[in-house]
């Protein structure tokens, strides 16, 4: 077998090095937005996460699911960890959502190790009349338009 390996300036390869583990030491749960016509749905992966030790915050378009999936061993002087593969500690997900959702109106479950979040979506503006009177002559206007 041939491998070709192509030289790289040793600035390269130094960031390399330094991000090629950037992903591995803390936990980072994945999660999925789904926008439908009613509502946004939130499925995020948080296994060993218990409910008391995540935060939710919705602020404009940014929702943020704050957590810690704590470290399940203790400080043992007698064992030898061979292999850790799973990632613990504390993480902050922003996800963008779209602008209008109502921060009070947030319904959160959390089973089997999947928290979901699911945030209604406002009732569109509906137009209104709204009548203008004039003093100048005997005729009214109607304005159309929506409230805000």
């Amino acid at each position: 077998m041939t491998t070709l390996t192509e030289p790289t300036t040793p600035w390269l390869r130094d960031l390399n090095r330094l991000f090629a583990g950037a992903g591995v030491s803390g936990f980072m749960p994945p999660a999925d937005v789904i926008v439908g016509p009613e509502d946004v749905v939130v499925h995020m992966d948080v296994p060993g996460v218990r409910s008391d030790n995540l935060e939710i915050e919705l602020e404009n378009d940014v929702l943020t699911v704050r957590g810690e999936r704590r470290y399940p061993y203790g400080e043992e002087q007698d064992r030898t960890w061979r292999r850790i593969e799973r990632s613990f500690g504390s993480f902050e997900r922003d996800l963008r959502v779209p602008r209008g959702l109502d921060a009070n109106a947030v319904d959160a479950s959390l089973e089997d190790g999947v928290l979901t979040l699911r945030i209604p979506k406002p009732e569109p503006l509906k137009p209104r009349r709204v009548e203008i009177k004039s003093t100048q002559g005997n005729g009214q206007r109607e304005l159309q338009g929506a409230t805000s």
